[in-house]
């Protein structure tokens, strides 16, 4: 058992949805219907996530040895060893290409899939070296949302476009605004340029000083999240009504505002309470990833059905809430 769990805390497993998904929603949003393409794209955007992550901390573990916030990963750790990472590493990258090839291709979709895992390796590569490169990654999620639409057809449509956007700006808060502010007492140290120091987060004593800059470029990217998030609505891809009752309008408002009031959480709770932000901040990120499925519920209700929208909505809520109970107990706090 003991070993199940260390591969678990290697790929993450509570937050594959925010790359397994992403196909699938470029997909459904340009017409995709097939329930087998479908799901051939849900397992290739949950391969694009263990592609990503065990990657990751394949090329960092040097940097992991000396943050006390993840030394206990199981690469730092020899739990696994790094040849065994490779072939995974390389293992989730052929499976998506032949998937590819063999069920899914169009020329655009096997290019875009690429590109992705080019862009997601110059991210895992130069994340510590190179200021701004959660935009890198955030153009490679981009891209697999594309993957998605083309898979389906040549022509993209633009809520196809903007469901991707979504997921983009999503990973460009989460990456590149809370999992380096988390970081910042290590990255500090070890030199490492990311957006919190470059804008002025800094440690004083134990704990961090936050300028207003920063938390001002934090609200605007999550703003600009929620309202791009928002746009279906406004260009009448899909309505606020289901069933003559505005329960579209209503949860997607709900959901901004809760997720904007967990941010304001986030940079309120002290270094010293790291565990508590992490779950302010996995609460905030579960939230995010309902927008999308939220703001397309008319949509999806048209083109799937009442009960496979609902099963899905049902799914993003439980499944990291479980998964993380079984990969760290009741403790709930991710290696992170």
């Amino acid at each position: 058992m003991g070993r199940i769990i260390d591969y678990a805390k290697l790929v993450r497993p509570y937050g594959l949805l925010f790359l397994g998904l992403t196909p699938f929603f470029g997909a459904i949003c340009n017409g995709e219907k097939d329930s087998l393409s479908l799901f051939f794209l849900v397992i290739t955007g949950v391969l694009i996530h263990v592609f990503t992550f065990v990657q990751n901390d394949y090329l960092d573990i040097e940097i992991d040895r000396k943050s006390s916030y993840v030394v206990d990963r199981p690469l730092v750790t020899g739990h696994i060893n790094k040849k065994t990472a490779l072939y995974i590493v390389i293992l989730s990258f052929l499976l998506p290409v032949f998937i590819t090839v063999f069920f899914l291709l169009t020329i655009q979709s096997l290019f875009m899939l690429l590109a992705s895992f080019l862009l997601i390796t110059l991210y895992n590569i130069y994340s510590k070296r190179v200021f701004g490169m959660e935009y890198i990654l955030a153009i490679g999620v981009f891209t697999t949302g594309l993957f998605g639409a083309f898979s389906v057809s040549n022509e993209i449509s633009g809520l196809a476009i903007i469901v991707s956007l979504v997921n983009m700006m999503q990973w460009v808060f989460s990456v590149g605004i809370f999992a380096n502010l988390k970081d910042v007492k290590y990255d500090t140290k070890l030199g490492v340029k990311t957006t919190p120091t470059i804008l002025g987060v800094k440690i004083v004593g134990e704990d961090f000083s936050i300028p207003f800059l920063f938390i001002g470029y934090a609200f605007f990217i999550k703003t600009l999240h929620i309202l791009i998030a928002f746009l279906p609505f406004l260009l009448r891809y899909t309505e606020i009504f289901v069933f003559d009752l505005p329960i579209p309008f209503l949860s997607f408002i709900l959901l901004s505002t809760v997720i904007l009031y967990l941010l304001a959480k986030i940079f309120y709770t002290p270094l010293s309470k790291r565990d508590r932000m992490l779950v302010y901040e996995g609460l905030q990120e579960g939230l995010s990833l309902l927008l999308i499925p939220v703001a397309l519920m008319s949509y999806l209700f048209d083109n799937m059905g009442l009960v496979p929208t609902l099963l899905i909505i049902i799914v993003i809520i439980i499944w990291p809430l479980s998964s993380l109970r079984v990969v760290f107990g009741k403790k709930l706090i991710p290696l992170e």
